[in-house]
């Protein structure tokens, strides 16, 4: 029996980001075992359109937060006026979450819950609701949609919003609203015919014994089809890449640039190519200005883009966080990859560093450490940057990575005949 499956999710097509490319593989898996799959996004431009893309509809939303996003793009920063907008619209939305009883965004909240009541009311027979979090507005959105319709919920937990102190700015107001949001948790958790939650979820639901929740992983081992390679600039011998998030608070780059500096300094065969945003990313432009040949600055860029330029790649990159509880996406999408990986990590006691000791082409550098590893880490990238793993060893390695476990045991629920409790 074929289902409508309505997922809902952050940043999508085109802008992927991290926790959008974990939904986009559900979406897929989805489509690939003969459902119908309507996936509702937030908007990149402030633009409400539809759009087919790989076999299931996207339906995105918009919000004033949104509009204003979009609007700060387009000022001049460097004009009095242009700052001026700038700061002003800052200042408007950390005092609308500081003031907000639950910090969330409620106007997507309302776009997104409209979207799933306007598919509704077209005679769409909505068979259950997939919201992933992040955001957290997408995650009530579905609630409230679901609960008033008896429809089955099946959200998908990433961040922890009622113990992220960022989310809410400032640790008073956390505590001042920590225990609305563990309440609207367990709203949400009650009513749910099967939650999905990635390692940093576990203690919460070691605590509180459900039969409705089931561990997973960022699902995001699957097998790619070949893409046109596109051409990194000035290509070596040994071309590692690195693309994502760089942070000076959670993923610092500089043992990535300390290792590149050094090993370019004697070997002009060896490069480092760094697709990436964040607060961080100056100290990358400055070690691309000061070593040219070794490291490669391009920004950030889509995923599509970035696909094809791993594919002209042959070492791959990733950076530890520095709480060691987080798990980057990252590492998934490189393991399925099967490229030999470097891990700059911290710790030993990082999740990450244990998920890894799994992948047989792994070279993990602790950070404080990387001055005196410069040689081996060239000489190890000589070594394997022919090898691959095969896709099949990386799945049965890491079989709770793979979208299949949602999209599986959702469709088992549903067959069963279980509604929305």
């Amino acid at each position: 029996m074929a289902y409508n499956i309505v997922l809902v999710s952050g940043s999508y097509y085109p802008n992927f980001s991290a926790t959008g490319n974990c939904i986009h593989q559900i979406a897929n898996c989805y489509v690939s075992k003969g459902h119908n799959v309507y996936m509702i996004s937030r908007s990149p431009n402030g633009e409400e359109t539809d759009e087919f893309y790989e076999g299931h509809k996207i339906c995105r939303v918009t919000s004033k937060r949104t509009k204003d996003l979009e609007m700060r793009r387009r000022l001049n920063e460097k004009s009095l006026y242009g700052r001026f907008r700038i700061a002003a619209n800052k200042t408007y939305w950390a005092l609308s979450k500081l003031f907000t009883k639950s910090g969330m965004e409620e106007q997507l909240t309302k776009a997104y819950y409209n979207k799933l009541e306007e598919l509704y009311n077209n005679g769409l027979k909505i068979d259950a609701v997939v919201p992933c979090c992040l955001p957290i507005e997408g995650v009530k959105a579905g609630y409230q949609f679901c609960s008033k319709h008896n429809i089955p919920l099946f959200p998908v937990l990433y961040d922890r919003y009622s113990e992220s102190r960022d989310f809410f700015r400032f640790t008073w107001t956390w505590k001042l609203k920590q225990k609305g949001a563990e309440k609207f948790e367990k709203e949400v958790f009650d009513y749910s015919s099967m939650i999905y939650y990635i390692d940093n979820w576990e203690p919460y639901f070691d605590k509180r014994k459900r039969d409705n929740a089931m561990r997973v992983e960022h699902p995001l081992v699957v097998k790619h089809s070949a893409v046109e390679p596109l051409a990194l600039k000035n290509a070596t011998k040994i071309n590692a890449i690195y693309q994502g998030e760089i942070n000076h608070q959670m993923r610092p780059p500089q043992a990535m640039l300390t290792a590149f500096s050094k090993i370019g300094e004697t070997d002009k065969d060896v490069s480092l190519h760094v697709f990436a945003r964040g607060n961080g990313v100056e100290d990358v432009e400055k070690a691309a200005a000061a070593n040219p040949d070794a490291i490669k600055f391009y920004g950030s860029v889509g995923k599509v883009e970035a696909d094809r330029y791993y594919a002209a790649a042959n070492i791959q990159i990733i950076l530890a966080n520095r709480d060691k509880e987080i798990v980057s996406s990252k590492i998934f999408e490189s393991v399925a990859s099967g490229y030999p990986i470097v891990y700059f990590y911290f710790t030993e006691e990082e999740l990450s560093y244990g998920l890894l000791q799994k992948y047989p082409l792994v070279l993990c550098v602790r950070q404080d450490k990387v001055a005196e590893e410069t040689d081996k880490i060239r000489e190890w990238m000589y070594e394997n940057c022919g090898k691959r793993v095969d896709f099949e060893l990386v799945r049965k390695a890491y079989d709770d990575a793979t979208p299949d476990m949602v999209v599986d045991t959702s469709i088992e629920i549903l067959d069963k005949g279980e509604s929305g409790k």
